[in-house]
């Protein structure tokens, strides 16, 4: 994998300079940019109180991309981010406005539709949530940065068997610590261990009402030193699953499953995972109100066996901002599993240009923690409110206020406090 990055670097530098003197009518270039500010206050969310866990900081990234059309047959694109915080309240952070790393964000090579059926994808991209089962299980390379970066380092190989069938071949590979050239390098941690993957991903439209997405993917995991896991040997995961929407106009239904078999310190696990929604327009007025429930299996302390769900490249903060930290006490941060979650959400727009969403979620865990200052000895792990308010002042410009609040249940400590997230985000598109 490396390799492969490393000619698709080498490529974009020659190829610039080979086509250079012949770039008229042949070779297209565009540009485009991200700017972003903002303000993230949170209070007790690793901590529910145990220790004080309150602080507020400012994040401002920024994002340049450059890209090269060639002939309308590749295409190769580079971008460079840079993400800094400020704190405005922690007793142990600087609050002083410093440039942190810049890092190369995405650099591939796009070869589409060659022979009119392949397409050819290789460098460090981004994977997109919507082209693989809305992020369940393919959604951030990165976890450990938040939402700096979310890339892959992958070679994908997509095949249209049938005008609404395709199916690709994917190979991942994620380190802990980023392993491209970094300017002012702070040696951010990307992920708890380095991180490989082999995908093999379909989609198809099988009738206008029905749409699925089954896939197998296989992954590893070095061993890794965190202790909350404690793995001694390397990790491989099989996962075999499928994505699957079915479209009636006035209501649609949304799920997925999948199980996976997993080799854990010579211990064989079996886990399973999967959601479902109903998303149905009420009244003209909500679109659309979704009714779901998600399940992700957790380790039976009674057998000891392995069954706890692994979220493979999904633990960004996909079910919630504020619990997505208080992970970390549990397994770790983003660490999806031992869950079940009865979601009630609302999606209406007041106005053309304003969008509200608001979820309530009822959240259990399957099996109880071993009780400490942080957890209790129960199943109820509590309750999540959330609203997220959008503002689009042009198709560039935005604006939202997101807050989430939640209250503990009986498998935190009885001495738990609630907890809270607030985000202000403005972003420009250039």
């Amino acid at each position: 994998m490396k390799k492969i990055l490393f000619a698709a670097a080498v490529f974009l530098f020659l190829t610039q300079n080979v086509f250079a003197q012949d770039a008229v009518g042949k070779i297209k270039l565009g540009f485009d940019g991200l700017a972003r500010i903002r303000y993230e206050f949170l209070n007790n969310n690793s901590s529910l109180g145990s220790y004080n866990d309150e602080h507020g900081y400012f994040r401002f990234k920024f994002s340049g991309g450059v890209s090269a059309d060639f002939f309308n047959i590749f295409s190769v694109y580079g971008k460079l981010t840079t993400e800094s915080r400020s704190y405005t309240y922690n007793a142990n952070a600087d609050a002083r406005y410093d440039i942190s790393e810049f890092l190369i964000d995405s650099l591939f090579i796009n070869i589409p539709k060659l022979f009119g059926v392949l397409d050819i994808k290789a460098g460090r991209m981004d994977l997109p949530m919507s082209e693989y089962g809305e992020g369940f299980l393919i959604g951030d390379g990165t976890p450990l940065d938040g939402s700096r970066t979310y890339y892959f380092n992958a070679a994908r190989f997509r095949y249209a068997v049938m005008p609404r069938t395709n199916i690709e071949f994917m190979t991942i590979y994620n380190p802990e610590i980023d392993d491209f050239p970094v300017m002012n390098s702070q040696d951010k941690k990307l992920n708890d261990s380095q991180e490989s993957a082999a995908v093999i991903y379909a989609r198809s439209q099988l009738t206008n009402k029905l749409y699925i997405e089954p896939y197998y993917i296989w992954k590893t995991e070095k061993a890794e030193q965190n202790p909350a896991r404690q793995h001694q040997k390397d990790i491989s995961v099989n996962t075999f699953g499928s994505y699957l929407k079915y479209d009636l106009n006035t209501i649609a239904f949304r799920a997925q499953a999948a199980a996976q078999i997993g080799n854990y310190d010579d211990e064989i696990g079996r886990a399973f995972g999967g959601y479902v929604y109903a998303d149905l327009p009420l009244l003209n007025i909500f679109k659309p109100l979704s009714v779901g429930y998600i399940y992700l299996s957790g380790d039976d302390p009674d057998t000891k066996a392995v069954e706890a769900w692994n979220p493979l490249f999904s633990r960004y903060p996909w079910i919630s901002e504020l619990l997505v930290m208080l992970y970390s006490r549990e397994t770790a941060v983003g660490y999806w599993t031992n869950l079940q979650l009865a979601r009630l959400e609302a999606t209406f727009k007041p106005y053309e240009k304003i969008s509200i969403n608001a979820t309530y979620d009822f959240i259990y865990a399957n099996t109880a923690m071993q009780p400490n200052d942080i957890f209790g000895s129960g199943l109820n792990r509590g309750n999540l409110i959330r609203c997220k308010v959008a503002y689009n002042f042009t198709n560039k410009i935005s604006a939202y206020v997101l807050g989430e609040y939640f209250i503990p249940g009986d498998f935190y400590s009885k001495d738990a406090e609630d907890a809270s997230f607030l985000r202000l985000e403005f972003s420009a598109k250039l």
